[in-house]
This record gives structure tokens, C-alpha cells and sequence, in this order.
């Protein structure tokens, strides 16, 4: 698969059409069409321009084919990484992933002890 095959799939993903990629990357109307359907090169500088618009396309999917088509951001890897490690449920991924954050847990810390303020007081 060539480079111009895997940009028309990322324009299929984002849902829309080719003319207005062509518009969002400063290209005339069809000029994706045309290098589709001759099977031409893409040029660095039309890679170039087409990475800093979309910047949730993974570059090395697009010069390569190798990994995933969109990044995935890093609070998607966290909960990933959580997931594997306690649990398939998905709003337990997400409060874990919240848990570790520094705010969070700085929160929870004064929050427990307030809690304890209270059973003192009691």
C-alpha cells in the first residue's frame, strides 16, 4: 500500500471528503482524487502540511504503515495500562487512571483528613 492509499483511508476515518482535505491541506478540489487514482507520489511538503493539520495522524502510519493510524493520546495509554493491570471494567479504568493523578490524590489526602478531623471531634 502506498502512501497516497493510506492518506485516503485517514480521509475516510475523519469522515470527509476528499475535496475537503484537499481544501484543509491548501490543495486544489481533486487533488488527492487525481494522485489517488494515478497512484502518485506524495511530495515531502504535501506530507509536511498534512501532519501539522491533522495532528492526530500518526506519521509513521503514514510514510510507513507501521503501528496504528491515529495517535492515541497518553490518557488513553494510561487507562490502557491500568486496565491490564486491575480490571476489564471501564469506569473502574478511569478512576484509577484519575486516582494517581497528583491533584487528585493531593485532594483525597485532605479529604480523609477531614474525615478523621471529624471522628476526633465526635
Amino acid at each position: 500500500m502506498k502512501t497516497i492509499d493510506r492518506i485516503s483511508l485517514f480521509i475516510e476515518h475523519q469522515g470527509i471528503s476528499q475535496n475537503a482535505f484537499d481544501v484543509s491541506i491548501g490543495r486544489p478540489k481533486g487533488y488527492i482524487g487525481k494522485q489517488s487514482r494515478s497512484k502518485a507520489s506524495i511530495g515531502s511538503d504535501i506530507l509536511e502540511t498534512i501532519l501539522r493539520t491533522y495532528k492526530n495522524l500518526n506519521p509513521q502510519w503514514l510514510i510507513s504503515g507501521e503501528g496504528e493510524m491515529v495517535k492515541v493520546s497518553r490518557n488513553e495509554n494510561e487507562v490502557k495500562e491500568v486496565a491490564s493491570e486491575y480490571t476489564q471494567d471501564p469506569f473502574e479504568k478511569l478512576l484509577l487512571m484519575y486516582l494517581d493523578r497528583p491533584k487528585i490524590k493531593e485532594k483525597i489526602k485532605i479529604l480523609l483528613n477531614d474525615g478523621e478531623k471529624e471522628k476526633i471531634n465526635r
